[in-house]
């Protein structure tokens, strides 16, 4: 822990995080009231002023400020219910940010004081010029800018720029053209945020199936980070579930409205429900994510940042297995095989660019196959060859078993019948049969060792059939068959 205020005044505050530099010389008013997460920086003077406990009896803190908060000299703080910065904001000098209504700071002893009913938030990723005053009920979406000297009385949406007294849209992001528009008047900002609505920048689709603790733990893992973000919407396409589904995404309807809701009057299966929450997203970016999957705290943002960066891609590919934040830009169905394998069957590591996803003329071509989101990736890579690799252990996992299926038929036949598909049209020869010995020998045998051990669910018939048939010709058919007699001894006559 690294800061400049005392271990006493620590002691007093609500919480105080870790790696934090807090420079003395600056004042905490009711420091039990006040919140500081982690990795903040304050330089001095500043003035923290939560509220009186004359006023009321909430113990709760009303001046929060989260993980990675920059904050220069001279800033004011004076908050009655509740003034939060979210992650990674950044405050310049001199700024004043009060819920009271248009109060000097001095005043707030004051009695008659009137003041706002919900208070101040500020979005993640924020910036605030310096002199800026930001007074009364007021949220600053994540990702915007308030430029010096100006006062904000009224809500700030996402990703724009405001200036003047009072504060109005001078800039905004659009999704559509990937470019900051200037602003002239109230209608041209209302017409780029009703675009922004209508195509977001992302659809996190996600298809379930009787899985409504999952799929509650899900939601909160995006919610948490990104509510009523308007560069996102949500898709949950429920498999007509006989479960609490339902109940539980209603209950996250009523609090967000960038989510939307779809139940199958049947069960389509478990590949057709994959490709119709995907038809249901209407963002320039459609995300696959399992029901069981859920975000890490503070990895959507950076998500989106790469969205905003690699838009010429058709396919974005997150790396689960490095966490080592790089972002790699490649070309071709070869350069994708050979970065992610086995591994693009994972429908939560999948960003298909919606354009050419749409252009693809028969997106059930291999429905049946259990990969069928393969096959859609090496038909965009196919129409557009741009793809991003983005390392990043951005999810946990509830572990949930998946539905039954045949294990030959869908890791050998359904996987190498996809890829095979694919050569001659962008994937090479060459690249297909190394990726075919590739992945017998990791994942295909250690997957069969483990479903006849028991530790895993999946229906061995016909697995060593299904091997011979499409391994027979290769140079290291015996050594396979082998492996295979080793973990459950089989021979062609016993059939």
């Amino acid at each position: 822990m690294s800061t400049h205020i005392s271990p006493d005044l620590i002691a007093k505050l609500h919480r105080f995080g870790n790696n934090n530099s807090i420079h003395n010389g600056g004042e905490f008013h009711f420091p039990e009231r006040i919140a500081i997460d982690n990795s903040i920086y304050m330089s001095a003077p500043y003035t923290l002023y939560a509220g009186s406990p004359y006023l009321d009896e909430e113990k709760n803190p009303v001046i929060v400020i989260r993980d990675g908060c920059h904050i220069n000299m001279g800033l004011q703080i004076m908050a009655k219910h509740l003034v939060q910065l979210e992650r990674n904001v950044l405050i310049a000098p001199n700024v004043i940010i009060s819920d009271w209504i248009n109060v000097p700071v001095a005043a707030a002893q004051e009695k008659s004081v009137h003041f706002s009913s919900k208070g101040i938030i500020i979005g993640e990723g924020s910036w605030i010029g310096t002199n800026a005053k930001i007074l009364g009920q007021v949220k600053i979406g994540t990702g915007s800018v308030v430029k010096p000297n100006s006062i904000v009385y009224d809500n700030v949406p996402d990703y724009c720029v405001v200036a003047g007294c009072p504060a109005s849209i001078v800039q905004l992001y659009d999704s559509t053209s990937n470019q900051w528009l200037d602003i002239a008047t109230k209608e041209e900002a209302d017409k780029i945020l009703t675009s922004r609505k209508l195509q977001p920048l992302l659809s996190i689709c996600i298809p379930t199936y009787n899985r409504a603790n999952c799929l509650d733990a899900c939601l909160n893992s995006i919610f948490s980070q990104v509510p009523n973000n308007d560069l996102i919407e949500v898709i949950v396409s429920d498999n007509a579930s006989t479960d609490s589904t339902a109940k539980v995404a209603k209950r996250y309807c009523e609090l967000y409205p960038n989510l939307k809701y779809v139940r199958n009057t049947e069960n389509i299966g478990g590949d057709r429900n994959i490709l119709a929450a995907m038809q249901l997203g209407s963002g320039k970016f459609i995300k696959l994510q399992g029901d069981d999957d859920f975000f890490v705290d503070n990895t959507i943002q950076p998500l989106l940042h790469v969205l905003y960066q690699q838009q010429d891609c058709g396919i974005i590919f997150v790396n689960v297995l490095s966490g080592d934040g790089a972002i790699v830009i490649g070309e071709g169905m070869n350069s994708y095989l050979a970065a992610t394998s086995f591994y693009a069957t994972f429908i939560t590591s999948l960003v298909f660019r919606r354009e050419e996803l749409q252009q693809i003329a028969d997106p059930q071509k291999f429905i049946s196959s259990s990969y069928n989101q393969l096959y859609l990736q090496y038909g965009i890579l196919e129409l557009n060859p741009r793809l991003c690799i983005m390392n990043c252990s951005m999810f946990t996992y509830a572990g949930m078993a998946s539905e039954v299926y045949n294990y030959g038929g869908a890791i050998i036949r359904g996987y190498l019948t996809i890829l095979e598909h694919y050569v001659g049209k962008g994937l090479s020869e060459d690249a297909f049969n190394s990726e075919k010995k590739f992945s017998l020998f990791n994942y295909v045998l250690p997957g069969f060792r483990a479903i006849v051990a028991g530790t895993t669910l999946s229906d061995l018939t016909s697995f060593e059939e299904t091997y011979v048939e499409f391994y027979q010709n290769e140079s290291y058919f015996e050594e396979g068959l082998s492996i295979i007699n080793s973990i459950r001894p089989w021979s062609p006559r016993q059939q």
